[in-house]
């Protein structure tokens, strides 16, 4: 029988010596999938177990992040008004998002220990099923001019409160943890969260967008909308992370927004509390 290192289980998973902390990971993550390339790993040994699989969604959630942290500091930057804030910082939020992920996927090659992969699984689910459903109603009603599509906006945010607690219960009572199925992350919420929950998401996340408006940021709730039909036409069971990684890529769209409502904006509201004119596109 074949001698297996200490730090190297039957099962192919790793002990906690082996793992490296957080602080060790940052400035390494680049060298890291380049080394993987070439079969060989500067984090440690890595399984024989479909590298190349988790290394090609690794990369794809950190240059998602880098790809959006521009954006992101452009589209803050580009806010007319303190009330625009919420959603101008909806890039950032998911720049965030993805870079998290990447650490749940450098788990299942064995590059960060459990607890850190178990935190980041909380947090980006935070994010994704507790956040997302109370910052966006909120955010799109504090912009909105039209007081009957501000009620419908409050409406949603109401309903986004009921479905982000229940979302925290789901996260912090039960035992939350995540697969990695055909390139992409299962996340074991999503059998907790039944009918209910899932429509009061998508009427806090999409309807409160689709009642705005701005047609720039109606066509950002109608790409969201479309994607989260195809994520959950397409690989359901996976419809947290597909969906979030689609909705990240589309958030540029909130950065044109910004910019468009700042032009429109009068130079005494422009980062005072104060509402702007209605920007119709």
């Amino acid at each position: 029988m074949a001698t297996v290192p200490k730090h190297v289980r039957q099962d192919g998973l790793w002990t906690g010596d082996q793992c490296i902390g957080p602080d060790r990971i940052a400035d390494r993550i680049g060298l890291a999938c380049q080394a993987l390339r070439h079969g060989a790993s500067l984090l440690g040994p890595v399984p024989a177990r479909r590298r190349s699989d988790v290394c090609f969604s690794t990369e794809a959630d950190f240059a998602a992040a880098a790809l959006l942290t521009p954006i992101a500091v452009l589209s803050l930057r580009a806010a007319p008004t303190r009330r625009h804030l919420p959603i101008a910082a909806l890039p950032a939020v998911f720049a965030a998002h993805q870079f998290i992920e990447g650490f749940v996927w450098l788990r299942f090659d064995g590059h960060v220990s459990p607890g850190v992969s178990d935190a980041a699984i909380h947090v980006y689910l935070v994010i994704a099923q507790v956040l997302l459903p109370l910052l966006v109603p909120i955010g799109m009603a504090l912009i909105e001019r039209d007081r009957r599509r501000r009620w419908v906006m409050l409406a949603c945010a109401a309903v986004g409160a009921l479905t982000a607690a229940r979302f925290a219960w789901i996260i912090f009572a039960h035992d939350v943890g995540a697969t990695e199925q055909d390139h992409v992350i299962v996340y074991r919420t999503d059998i907790h969260i039944g009918v209910w929950a899932t429509l009061g998401y998508v009427l806090a996340t999409c309807a409160s967008v689709l009642a705005t408006s701005n047609r720039l940021l109606l066509n950002f709730g109608i790409a969201n909308v479309v994607g989260l039909a195809i994520a959950a036409a397409v690989r359901y069971e996976a419809v947290t992370s597909v969906w979030c990684v689609y909705a990240a890529l589309v958030s540029w769209m909130v950065l044109l927004a910004m910019r468009a409502d700042r032009r429109r904006a009068p130079p005494t509201a422009t980062r005072s509390g104060s509402r702007p004119n209605p920007a119709p596109g």
